[in-house]
């Protein structure tokens, strides 16, 4: 039931490829570490080590709470950890069925079956929402 289930969200998902991005033809090997932005203000760390993704608040978000904390992550405290790419950050990678984006990751040598990849390319803006996602 939990594969069926699976299966129908991927299809649903706006930025797949007819790919399943939570599967294991879609992983990284590559540690990487992200620093989510709003405004200039860091938010948090996105981190992608043993083919695992963690995110924690950072210590200036923490102190000042200059916005909300995001909804996939409401707990600052905590530091989450998932084995799949978190829904909030994955809808940062576009379709790419769209020919703009597949020349985009040819013209930057990206791995269209790497994560890590596909957020270093595609990642730091998105029209989802206003934060920026940067490669550190």
């Amino acid at each position: 039931m939990k594969s069926k289930i699976k299966k129908i969200l991927t299809k649903l998902t706006p930025w797949s490829i007819g790919e399943d991005f939570s599967s294991d033809n879609l992983k990284s090997k590559k540690e990487a570490r992200f620093i989510l932005k709003y405004k200039e203000k860091e938010i948090g760390v996105l981190e992608h080590k043993k083919e695992k993704w963690l995110f924690k608040y950072s210590e200036q978000y923490k102190k000042e709470q200059f916005i909300k904390p995001l909804i996939d992550f409401p707990i600052i405290e905590k530091n989450y950890e998932f084995e799949e790419l978190p829904p909030f950050f994955a809808a940062r990678i576009p379709n790419l069925n769209q020919p703009f984006h597949f020349k985009k990751l040819l013209k930057y040598n990206g791995d269209k079956n790497d994560l890590v990849s596909l957020l270093e390319i595609f990642g730091q803006k998105s029209i989802n929402n206003p934060f920026e996602l940067i490669l550190s």
